[in-house]
């Protein structure tokens, strides 16, 4: 089983399980913070999480991720994608980008009751956050403001 969790996309992807609160892709209605309805502990190949740390708390997200991680058979990998805010910064302070676009990196756009970031991570403090839970980060990259890790369950 491969999984694939997001916040207010549009878009199912095909192969996986689209799991999304707002869209709630065939009818499928499961809290993000809590995958056992769907998937069982040691199950799940892979788990794509575009974007959804950013709009929980600190505390909450990284509690969600250990959750995640329990899913995962072994070998199975986790991909998560997120702002970036030590690139957010830096790309404010060399004027790449306006006081708009960081503040909606930042806090989010408020264009729907959901869409306010509650949180932010760097590519540096996920990694350590997954290889802390156990896992083994097997690629990490910065695209403009945004990160991806990837890790994956020995």
């Amino acid at each position: 089983m491969k999984i694939r969790i997001t916040v207010g996309d549009d878009q199912k992807l095909s192969g996986y399980t689209n799991i999304d609160p707002i869209t709630k892709f065939d009818d499928l209605s499961v809290d993000i913070r809590d995958l056992d309805e769907v998937v069982s502990d040691a199950e799940c190949m892979e788990i794509l999480s575009d974007d959804v740390i950013d709009y929980l708390e600190k505390e909450e997200s990284m509690r969600v991720i250990r959750h995640w991680a329990k899913k995962l058979r072994h070998g199975g990998k986790i991909i998560v994608t997120s702002i970036d805010a030590h690139e957010v910064a830096r790309s404010f302070y060399r004027k790449e980008i306006d006081v708009q676009t960081f503040n909606k990196a930042i806090h989010g756009s408020f264009t729907q009751p959901w869409d306010v970031r509650l949180s932010q991570t760097t590519l540096e403090e996920l990694s350590s956050f997954l290889e802390s839970n156990g896992l083994q980060v097997t690629k990490k990259r910065i695209n403009g403001i945004k990160l991806v890790v990837e890790a994956e369950r020995p």
